[in-house]
């Protein structure tokens, strides 16, 4: 019986794109077994850029405010809903439980939880301490539970490349790089022989790009540059190891085998990048700009295969890209419950 699953989730060059992405592997899913999809969104142009032509997308006119989308739900009467947005508080998950099954996916503890399923698919889920308002839900903690896209996993399913000697890198800040780091990382590989294919995201400006293809030019490292490429995901499979923020792609990295050196940019990579270092599985910069570290550390990953190749394989028994598969389950449990 097919069903008719909601998503509330909001993506752009100013938040990142992170919950549209992993939002949108679970409306791949859903849409693969035949079931219909809506996107409830402040960012519809976003939203069009990431999910399939064949979700249906409904626009909303603020992240924060619960009514009008607690209305349209009312109004639709979807048999689930799914979020992934921070604004999603304690008292929007409950106006939305009132009305509809609830799954809640949230990065953090910072505000009490009312759903009937809830998911923090991160390497740290297990050691926060949160709270529930009502019947506590089902709970769907770690990395067992990360989304992740279809490409990902189709890859992942192959035996990544392995050279002792590296030949190639990745340089991958994010779909807008609110940092603006990706020069300075570029800058970082001067002088090293390895071909440093530089990622530039669908929320970059026309200056940002400019800045990172004068930077590949400074250097003597051959460096290539490419706007949201097709094979985005073949080149992260290829790389020898990535440099990274320290966000959700970290979690395609582990999937594929691709080493990292992660960088948190923001508040809430913080936890990922201090799960990273506690398991030892990734090397992490809280700041890059300091002179010698980020250099030392590529100098590191070419020279020392072995380490290379350890976290290789401890990412890819951490991630079993079957996480997607497991959450669909329970949201339509959820949606079917008697």
């Amino acid at each position: 019986m097919a069903i008719d699953v909601t998503i509330r989730a909001d993506g752009g060059p100013d938040i990142g794109y992170g919950h549209l992405i992993r939002s949108n592997a679970l409306s791949e899913e859903f849409l693969r077994r035949n079931h219909r999809v809506t996107v409830a969104t402040t960012t519809p142009q976003a939203v069009h850029s990431v999910f399939p032509n064949t979700v249906e997308v409904t626009e909303l006119p603020s992240r924060g405010d619960s009514g009008p989308f607690v209305n349209w739900v009312n109004t639709n009467s979807p048999d689930v809903v799914f979020t992934d947005s921070y604004p999603v508080d304690t008292n929007y998950q409950r106006e939305i439980r009132d009305q509809v099954p609830l799954a809640v996916l949230q990065d953090d503890d910072c505000h009490n939880i009312c759903a009937d399923l809830f998911i923090n698919g991160n390497l740290y889920a297990e050691d926060l301490d949160y709270e529930f308002v009502g019947t506590e839900p089902q709970l769907c903690l770690g990395p067992d539970y990360v989304l992740l896209r279809r490409e990902i996993c189709e890859q992942a399913n192959d035996e990544p490349p392995w050279r002792e000697q590296p030949e190639r890198a990745i340089v991958i800040m994010g779909g807008s790089d609110i940092a603006n780091l990706t020069p300075t990382v570029v800058r970082a590989f001067d002088g090293f022989d390895i071909h440093v294919d530089t990622i530039v995201g669908p929320g970059f400006s026309d200056a940002q790009e400019q800045s990172i293809r004068a930077a590949g030019e400074e250097v003597s490292t051959e460096v290539s540059v490419a706007r949201d490429p097709t094979d985005l995901v073949d080149r992260m499979f290829q790389a020898d190891f990535a440099v990274s923020t320290s966000s959700s792609t970290t979690y395609e990295l582990l999937a594929l085998g691709t080493p990292i050196i992660s960088v948190p940019v923001a508040d809430n990579q913080e936890p990922i990048a201090a799960a990273l270092q506690k398991l030892d599985i990734a090397t992490v910069h809280n700041c890059i700009e300091r002179r010698g570290q980020l250099e030392n550390t590529i100098e590191e990953y070419i020279t020392d295969h072995e380490l290379r190749y350890e976290r290789r394989q401890c990412g890819r028994r951490l991630v079993d890209c079957k996480g997607t598969e497991r959450i669909t389950k329970c949201i339509l449990d959820i949606a079917t419950r008697d």
